[in-house]
């Protein structure tokens, strides 16, 4: 039987009349890599946020059907995924499992790129078959693949082994941490999932983040305006979606500590926390990080996403370890008058 072609078709934008918020996320939950950072949502604000260049949404169909989609932007002759900066995870979205699906993708972004100087995809879970399906496809259409900048995401699988969640929000440090701060006055935890909710709270957490980073060489990203414009949108965008994960530690009736981060498909991600840097000796971010770890063990989430980065506290409860990395692919240039 003879497979029916792929045809691709790029997309006016997220407001696409053929293809919207209903479509994407069918095809989301299609693919291979299903996370909070491939969702229309948080797509959509990072490009209205951050966006350069020009937008690429290139749909794969197959008799009319939707199979995948790239969602790509071209910047000064790279094409990148939408997303590249603030993003754990990305990766195409839905079934590039067909090497003519895939082919037919890039070919296309190729085409809308005079002069390409080539791709890099950020941010890849090595969990993703994504690298090796690249390599096939750089071998067909004449491309040098490349990969490199791996970096860790810490994980703590609560569903495969309760007892060490258990275990870990009874650490020592953590208990200790926590009873300082509630012998000493009123400790008051607020877990927020609505949008409507939280931002009122953003302001109050942008400044104790710019806080606690500012005696160090690693300013907080706060500082830039357009990353709290990010955030407002972001939390408005998904308010009534479920995914936002927003806790609010009030000790003495200040702000002692806060997260925002996300509960997606089961997996919660702890995202972007921050503490009272003038109390540090008394270690309010344990306090913080073990009133989450409870927050995600009593909605029953199936894992405690670290994120990106391999700081040393992650290590200490992590019981699994995944691997990112950025793949590439650059043509190959031949000589002029070569074979």
């Amino acid at each position: 039987m003879i497979a029916t072609a792929i045809r691709t078709r790029l997309l006016s934008g997220f407001d696409d009349p053929s293809f919207g918020r209903e479509q994407w996320e069918r095809l989301l939950q299609a693919g291979e890599t299903d996370v909070v950072f491939l969702t229309w949502e948080w797509q959509r604000v990072w490009w209205e946020s951050f966006g350069r260049g020009e937008l690429l949404l290139i749909v794969a169909e197959r008799d009319g059907k939707a199979v995948a989609l790239a969602p790509f932007y071209t910047d000064e002759g790279m094409i990148y995924f939408v997303g590249s900066g603030g993003s754990d995870y990305l990766d195409f979205i839905g079934d590039t499992s067909e090497p003519q699906t895939l082919d037919a993708l890039l070919k296309t972004a190729q085409e809308c790129v005079p002069h390409l100087l080539g791709f890099e995809f950020y941010m890849v879970l090595d969990s993703s078959p994504l690298g090796r399906r690249l390599k096939a496809a750089a071998a067909r259409l004449g491309f040098d693949c490349c990969d490199r900048d791996e970096l860790v995401a810490p994980v703590l699988d609560l569903a495969a082994q309760p007892e060490a969640t258990l275990a870990a929000t009874r650490k020592k440090s953590l208990l200790a941490a926590e009873r300082f701060f509630r012998r000493a006055g009123a400790l008051e935890v607020t877990h927020l999932r609505d949008g409507e909710a939280i931002l009122p709270q953003l302001e109050e957490f942008f400044e104790q983040h710019r806080s606690r980073w500012s005696a160090t060489p690693y300013p907080s990203c706060f500082h830039d305006l357009p990353q709290c414009a990010f955030y407002q949108r972001l939390t408005q965008a998904m308010a009534h979606t479920g995914w936002l994960r927003f806790t609010r530690i009030t000790w003495e009736g200040r702000p002692l500590a806060f997260h925002f981060g996300f509960c997606y498909r089961g997996s919660y991600l702890f995202y972007k926390p921050s503490f009272a840097i003038e109390l540090a000796r008394h270690s309010p971010g344990q306090v913080l990080l073990r009133q989450v770890l409870l927050a995600a063990i009593e909605e029953g989430a199936r894992n405690f996403d670290f994120g990106i980065g391999d700081e040393g506290y992650k290590n200490r409860f992590t019981t699994v370890v995944n691997r990112v990395r950025t793949w590439g692919l650059y043509p190959i240039r031949r000589e002029a008058g070569g074979q």
